[in-house]
Parts: C-alpha cells; sequence; structure tokens
C-alpha cells in the first residue's frame, strides 16, 4: 500500500473488511450450523467498524464482546487457557477435529506433578 501511496485510511478499511469477512467464512466453513450468538474478544472488540461489519456478515447470529458475559476482551489468552485446563482436568477433548484437521477428538494437555 505505501509503495503504491494508498492512503492509510484505505489500506485499514481494505485490512478491517477482510479481517470481517475472513471470520465470516470461517464460520460457514466449519461449523455445521449459524450460531445463534458469536462472543468477540481481544483487541478486534474495540474496533467499531469489525464490529459493525461482522454483525451484519453473521446476521442473524448475535454479535457481542465478552464484557456482556462479566468478562474482559482483554482477558481472552487467559480465559481460553482457563477453559483448556478446565477441560484437561476433566479429561474432556477440547479440540475440533473438523477445524484443526486433526483425526481425532483430543485432550489438550496434561496434568504433571511436581
Amino acid at each position: 500500500a505505501k509503495s503504491r501511496r494508498l492512503p492509510l485510511a484505505d489500506t485499514l478499511a481494505t485490512v478491517t473488511a477482510f479481517t470481517a469477512q475472513s471470520i465470516a467464512d470461517a464460520y460457514k466453513r466449519f461449523l455445521p450450523a449459524r450460531p445463534d450468538e458469536v462472543i468477540i474478544c481481544g483487541g478486534g472488540v474495540w474496533n467499531a467498524t469489525l464490529l459493525a461489519m461482522l454483525r451484519k456478515l453473521l446476521a442473524p447470529s448475535a454479535v457481542g464482546p465478552m464484557e456482556q458475559f462479566g468478562l474482559s476482551s482483554d482477558a481472552k489468552e487467559a480465559v481460553s487457557f482457563a477453559i483448556l485446563a478446565y477441560e484437561t482436568i476433566r479429561n474432556k477433548p477440547s479440540n475440533v477435529p473438523a477445524a484443526t484437521g486433526a483425526t481425532k477428538p483430543a485432550v489438550l494437555g496434561k496434568i504433571v506433578p511436581g
């Protein structure tokens, strides 16, 4: 974009639209049905344009931030690892073979004493 002297606003708009479309395409490709609700977290939750695009592309699914569940969008990694640890302790598979290409469900962690 810089070598073509494109305005920064145009570059950011293109990247934002590409991101939203990529997310929407992944939902269509990897999920058997459209979800009732999509929970957004991480830095993108603060991008009003991205959220508006996702709401449009994922309709009629409700799209909203993790904050509506009392969790911080900035704590995405901590929450993700807590969920994985919880499933590991319960000896429950927490991968999605259809999305990852894994051959079978697997417990994604190991509890090691000491």
